[in-house]
């Protein structure tokens, strides 16, 4: 695509893009329609009124709704860049969105060449409504609606449109356009905290059928990313490795950020189930927080775990996973016990040689009923093979594969 200086070219080469109804330059005009595209920055292109500044363009040579949805995103940039005046820019946003949505996707039929553009109009509108929240809260407006949450009711509004139809071939159907929409509502839930409000999305693309095949691969890595994410925290374990073990595999090499971004939930998620990751790999994607995390589950350090998960605290919040990797507390309980049956080489242990031990690595509030507690619950937890003795204050456990996988153990 040539560059472009002014309205008139920049038009005439969104309508020249559109007029062709493909995918391939649907996905260039949609570079158009984006808020981080080069033209955005365009004086000439920050106008409020298309007929005023440009009465006479060549409408015919268009759809009009081609040439409403340009007007819109102008006005979208004049917001931005001359009004300085983000709800404003939201606003625009949303009318682009509901009226792509009542102009295009309710009306097309037999076809879905343009969602590649609807794409692009709802990650703008992502942003637009957290600059927006923003703004409010610079000015401490107490009464301004959420505009975040908001904007995943529009989202929701197309994503209902594409879901109802029913007549188009798989090749050509709009519901190809459902796990992108899923994708963008993840990342709206995930943030307002409102996770319970994916299950019927999840649902409808576990049912999808044959269109799942026509979901692109980016889409597809995404989705498996979040739903991964997700599974972690319903401590649904299998699920969340397979999820993210598929997103990370089939992550490309060189998306080496977005690789870096799936280990951070991977990588916890195999420790619970056992499986340590190599320092070679938190090396290559710069994830040294973990690395006294993992030496310290692995020898079974309750000191070494605690000034790791500190040392590293605001990095692992910022994650959302500090609360998760204290949960590895209890894996390295069961790696510290395990340690003392094989120093003292016996299939009955003391549980005060748990608890010297415990104090010995900063447990030092913990007192006997405490250390059977911890016990009793890797037992029950099907982490340890035995039972206790309370008469003997004895741990006795099984002679056979007394430390079952913690994959198997789930």
């Amino acid at each position: 695509m040539s560059r472009i200086d002014s309205l008139a070219q920049y038009y005439n080469a969104v309508i020249s893009l559109t007029a062709s109804e493909t995918w391939e330059d649907a996905e260039t005009a949609a570079a158009l329609f984006s808020l981080s595209g080069g033209h955005a920055q365009l004086e000439c292109l920050q106008i409020d009124d298309l007929d005023e500044e440009h009465p006479h363009r060549p409408q015919r040579d268009c759809e009009p709704w081609v040439d409403r949805l340009i007007a819109l995103h102008l006005r979208v940039l004049y917001s931005i860049y001359q009004d300085e005046d983000t709800e404003s820019a939201y606003e625009n946003q949303v009318q682009m969105v509901q009226f792509f949505n009542k102009e295009v996707l309710q009306k097309a039929k037999e076809t879905n060449w343009f969602l590649p553009i609807l794409y692009v109009l709802f990650i703008d509108l992502r942003a637009l409504a957290l600059a927006a929240d923003d703004s409010c809260y610079t000015r401490d407006d107490e009464d301004a609606p959420p505009y975040f949450e908001q904007c995943s009711n529009y989202i929701m509004e197309c994503y209902r449109t594409c879901v109802a139809e029913s007549r188009n071939t798989t090749r050509t159907s709009k519901k190809v356009a459902i796990l992108n929409m899923t994708n963008q509502l993840f990342r709206i839930y995930f943030r307002v905290n409102k996770l319970n409000l994916l299950k019927p999305l999840i649902r409808a693309i576990e049912n999808s059928g044959p269109i799942y095949d026509h979901f692109s691969m980016a889409d597809k890595v995404t989705y498996k990313y979040f739903l991964g994410r997700k599974a972690m925290f319903d401590l649904d374990l299998k699920l969340a490795e397979d999820s993210l073990t598929y997103a990370f595999r089939n992550c490309p090499d060189e998306m080496k950020k977005n690789k870096r971004l799936i280990l951070m939930y991977l990588v916890p998620t195999k420790m619970f189930l056992g499986h340590m990751p190599k320092m070679e790999l938190l090396e290559k994607y710069d994830l040294h927080a973990f690395d006294d995390v993992v030496t310290s589950v692995k020898d079974g350090n309750l000191r070494g775990l605690a000034t790791a998960l500190e040392t590293n605290r605001v990095f692992f919040v910022n994650c959302g996973i500090f609360l998760m990797l204290e949960r590895l507390k209890v894996i390295t309980y069961r790696t510290l016990f395990k340690r003392i049956t094989h120093i003292l080489n016996t299939t009955k242990v003391q549980i005060s040689a748990f608890l010297q031990a415990a104090h010995f690595l900063g447990e030092e509030n913990m007192d006997e009923d405490e250390a059977s507690c911890v016990i009793a619950n890797l037992i029950a937890q099907k982490k340890i093979k035995g039972y206790i003795s309370h008469q003997h204050q004895m741990v006795v456990i099984s002679k056979v594969d007394a430390f079952p996988s913690l994959s198997a153990a789930r």
